[in-house]
């Protein structure tokens, strides 16, 4: 979207300016960021550990949000998942009425299903969604997490999927290859990879299980986990790397940091696994799916809008060890006759989840 928005600013249509309410780290999405944008600005909000020198942080820098949007005049704020759009909605309103200033609309993406929050976070997000012009929903699922935990409205609501430009994510074996021995892994080894931030609701523990449940049957086989720890979700790396270490795995596992061409990744891989046991939508496995690799998914709805079993990927019961190593064991004996999986894959992304369509929504709904 951040491309978009730049090319329409070279003939006036649009300026964008990029706020986070976390100190931004000096990576190559910031850096992104400075490239498309006329302006970024950081904040340094606290969400998590809370106690009265965080509050009275959060303060200050709620004053400082309010003071951006009232100085820059923004026409549309549009802010994303439940944090942000908690904050800037607020923001938007003390601008309303304190000081009678624009901006004109306010939007916000959900993008993750937030089923365990507590009931008077429902309530909050349900009364702000009053003054909330439209609420963009990534899946189904995620629309249908909206109405029935939140309730908000559904003429508030509308459905568009996360996009993807094919022409970034392709196969190209030479690519994989020079990664793999960049990487130290033979011409025969079998590498089964994920990507995200290791997290419980991504689920990689049940992956590194059932990783260790294949390697029995199947030496040749390798894990490739790449992502980044947050402090406040460190018991799960922890949990997977104890787990390693106790079954003798540290030869058959690696933990990588993301990268910006990540499609040295994808294609590095021989198989894709999208564990996780909560999602909104998985961007990450569609990305994959691109470069034509076998992907296999847990049975959550989000995924189930796009994958149809034995035909664009394979889907395992979510949270079960057994079954998903039932179901890549299955992938796995059938490796070489998957190619109309793979191509299956790359055609329902370019299809039904073209960057240009999303873009095309986004922009028809801020011209509304």
């Amino acid at each position: 979207m951040e491309y978009s928005v730049d090319q329409s600013k070279e003939n006036r249509k649009y300026v964008l300016d990029v706020c986070s309410l976390k100190k931004l780290k000096d990576n190559y999405q910031t850096n992104i960021f400075k490239e498309v944008c006329s302006n970024v600005f950081s904040l340094s909000y606290s969400n998590k550990n809370i106690g009265l020198k965080e509050n009275l942080g959060n303060i200050i820098e709620y004053i400082k949000l309010v003071r951006l949007i009232v100085r820059n005049k923004y026409d549309i704020i549009h802010s994303h998942e439940i944090f942000a759009s908690f904050n800037s909605r607020l923001a938007f309103l003390i601008c309303k009425m304190l000081f009678l200033k624009k901006p004109a609309k306010i939007f916000i993406t959900y993008h993750s299903p937030f089923n365990n929050l507590h009931p008077i976070i429902h309530f909050a997000n349900r009364v702000l969604s009053l003054f909330t012009d439209k609420i963009i929903c990534v899946s189904k699922s995620v629309m249908n997490y909206a109405l029935q935990y939140e309730k908000i409205s559904a003429d508030k609501l509308l459905l568009i999927y996360n996009g993807l430009n094919s022409s970034e994510f392709y196969q190209n074996k030479e690519m994989g290859e020079r990664q793999r021995k960049m990487l130290g892994y033979k011409e025969n080894d079998i590498i089964i990879g994920n990507i995200g931030v290791y997290a419980e609701r991504k689920g990689q523990i049940y992956l590194v299980k059932a990783f260790n449940e294949l390697l029995r049957q199947n030496n040749k086989l390798k894990l490739v986990l790449v992502g980044t720890k947050r402090d406040y979700e460190i018991d799960t790396f922890n949990e997977m790397q104890s787990f390693i270490r106790k079954n003798n795995l540290l030869d058959y596992v690696k933990f990588l940091e993301p990268v910006e061409e990540v499609q040295l990744y994808y294609n590095m891989f021989d198989l894709f696994v999208m564990c996780s046991v909560s999602e909104g939508f998985g961007l990450v496995a569609y990305e994959a799916m691109l470069t034509e690799k076998v992907c296999v998914f847990s049975d959550l709805e989000t995924f189930k809008e796009h994958i149809q079993n034995n035909v664009n990927g394979f889907i395992y019961e979510n949270r079960n060890v057994d079954s998903m190593v039932k179901v890549i064991n299955h992938v796995l004996e059938n490796f070489s006759t998957l190619d109309l999986v793979r191509k299956n894959g790359r055609d329902y992304v370019v299809t039904n989840l073209s960057e240009n369509e999303m873009m095309s929504k986004y922009i028809n709904l801020y011209m509304e």
